[in-house]
């Protein structure tokens, strides 16, 4: 998607551009807030922060970078201010196990899918889901996370690998 019309037209605020860009960017948003609080209804808190700091920030962002990389950067610093200032947030993994779970699929799948998920450490999870959920290349992710880009496609092929082992009947 070519952001940068969009972009102008957020801009002059435009409410198609903005839907536009919600629609093509919910996923990867929702896949980058839900590890951090753990919780569906704060993920969707934290998703509505980000798209109101979007809006707020628009004439700050630098054409030059890659607007997903920007979004993204928004939506992990308002989840980690959701957790700063909520001292009632568990940090208990469990319930991230229902990270990337849609409302279609079967109450089997979402099981499958929340056990191996659980099988991941956060950041483990948080590649996986960026870039099954997020559709976000490993150099997004790797800007997006702060860290070196191997280091990004080795944690997501470790984790590809344990879930795998997994579904082969290894234990983790």
């Amino acid at each position: 998607m070519d952001y940068k019309r969009y972009v102008r037209a957020l801009k002059q605020k435009n409410e198609a551009a903005f839907e536009a860009v919600y629609h093509e960017t919910k996923h990867a948003v929702y896949a980058m807030v839900l590890p951090i609080v753990k919780d569906r209804s704060l993920a969707e808190d934290a998703m509505q922060e980000t798209y109101i700091k979007m809006v707020k920030h628009i004439h700050q962002y630098d054409m030059k970078r890659s607007f997903m990389t920007w979004l993204l950067s928004i939506a992990k610093h308002a989840a980690l201010d959701m957790v700063r200032n909520r001292k009632d947030i568990s940090v208990d993994s469990a319930k991230s196990e229902d990270l990337f779970i849609s409302k279609e699929a079967s109450i089997d799948k979402q099981m499958e899918s929340a056990y191996y998920l659980s099988l991941l450490n956060d950041i483990e999870r948080r590649i996986v889901l960026l870039k099954a959920v997020g559709a976000l290349k490993h150099a997004e992710i790797a800007e997006i996370m702060d860290m070196p880009p191997g280091t990004v496609r080795y944690t997501y092929k470790q984790a590809l690998e344990k879930m795998r082992y997994a579904a082969k009947g290894g234990s983790s």
